[in-house]
């Protein structure tokens, strides 16, 4: 019996380390990244956890394409969009959207990462 207990313990301490692995907080190793993002989108998306998760990691990749062109279209006849509209065809959003988009990424629906604030 006391056997029996041991191993039923074990099996829940294996089970519960686990799940806590899985659901870890995540930081961003790409900090400039996640500075480009803050800076330029999450006064309407959010924060990276909430922006990054409007998408899958691959729809992330097609959204910035061709100079993100399906972006583009996204925010074309939408209120207060001129500004974004004029830094997607920027050669700031040029220079950034390499990390941005890994940043995103990271983030996305389907990236198994749950992010924290830093």
């Amino acid at each position: 019996m006391q056997n029996s207990i041991k191993i039923i313990f074990i099996f829940l301490l294996f089970f519960v380390t686990n799940v806590e692995a899985k659901y870890k907080t995540h930081i961003t190793k790409e900090k400039k990244g996640q500075k480009y993002y803050l800076n330029r989108c999450s006064a309407c998306h959010g924060d990276g956890n909430r922006g990054g998760n409007m998408n899958s990691m691959n729809e992330w990749e097609d959204l910035f394409k061709n100079d993100a062109k399906e972006l583009i279209e996204l925010h074309t006849n939408e209120d207060n969009t001129d500004d974004v509209i004029k830094y997607l065809k920027s050669s700031d959003f040029k220079n950034e959207k390499k990390r941005m988009l890994k940043f995103i990424k990271e983030f996305a629906y389907d990236s198994e990462t749950i992010p924290t604030c830093n």
